[in-house]
């Protein structure tokens, strides 16, 4: 498929403006974009470059930018193959952690934001046994509307709270499941509010675990390239009086200290195992 270089660049400032689809769709649209371009008598490197640049922070697109200018003209559709199979992967092995034949009873689920990921996770979980997932607004965007619209569409019921009151879920719950938009030797990178959650989750020992593929991770030198994005001050309060300065974190860095384990596409991961997998 040939694409031309404004057809690129429109779709390329698409993704840049895009705040509201996780990590996994913004991949596909990424790989569609390269895809594109690698058919095109277009400069691949300056793609590359535009891409990580409309989205800093998501690591499974600096990985595909690395995959597609490798020297390996393979890389990039088995990078890309890989992406595709990781739903189905993941959804085993997140169903056969939480399977349950003893007791059949609702597993109780905290998440926050909108992910992929988790949204696969669940829905495998739910063919085994019912699941309850407390999830929270996620401001400003409000993605986690989006997580429970979905959740309900697939007969998992939700109840939903604002996002400083989300840690009342904690009562009850059986393990918090997060998305992540980068995994690090030490840390993970997900939505804003995700550290207070998970550090919430471990002070009153409820187990946290992070959702995410193989694509996701990255090792030291690359980690050191993401870029933590904020949004415009106005989303959070458009008019404050002069002397306040507003801000507005989309995305932190949490330790993996806070983690119990990472659900991939190759395997339940102990935290300790993330640094190889990170460098490999």
């Amino acid at each position: 498929m040939k694409g031309s270089q404004d057809e690129l660049n429109r779709r390329i400032d698409a993704l840049a403006a895009d705040r509201t689809t996780g990590a996994s769709g913004i991949v596909a649209k990424a790989l569609d974009i390269l895809n594109v371009a690698w058919a095109s008598d277009i400069d691949l490197r300056e793609v590359t470059n535009a891409l990580c640049l409309a989205q800093p922070t998501m690591a499974s697109v600096w990985n595909a930018a690395e995959a597609a200018l490798s020297d390996d003209p393979n890389r990039l559709a088995e990078f890309a193959e890989r992406v595709r199979r990781a739903p189905v992967a993941l959804a085993r092995y997140a169903a056969a952690h939480f399977m349950d034949d003893v007791s059949q009873r609702p597993l109780q689920v905290v998440s926050l934001s909108c992910s992929g990921s988790v949204v696969v996770a669940l829905r495998a979980i739910r063919a085994t046994r019912a699941v309850h997932v407390s999830c929270s607004e996620s401001r400003p965007a409000l993605e986690g509307r989006r997580l429970a619209a979905e959740l309900v569409a697939a007969s998992i019921p939700v109840t939903y709270f604002s996002d400083a009151a989300v840690a009342h879920a904690l009562g009850n719950a059986d393990v918090v499941l997060v998305g992540a938009d980068a995994i690090a030797p030490t840390w993970f990178l997900n939505k804003t509010g995700t550290r207070m959650l998970a550090a919430a989750a471990t002070h009153q020992g409820v187990p946290v675990y992070v959702v995410a593929s193989r694509d996701k991770f990255v090792g030291r030198d690359l980690a050191e390239r993401l870029v933590i994005r904020s949004g415009e001050p106005a989303e959070v309060w458009d008019s404050p009086p002069e002397g306040v300065d507003v801000r507005n974190p989309l995305f932190e860095l949490i330790p993996l200290d806070l983690v119990t384990a990472v659900i991939s596409d190759v395997g339940i991961l102990g935290t300790g195992m993330i640094p190889d997998v990170c460098e490999h």
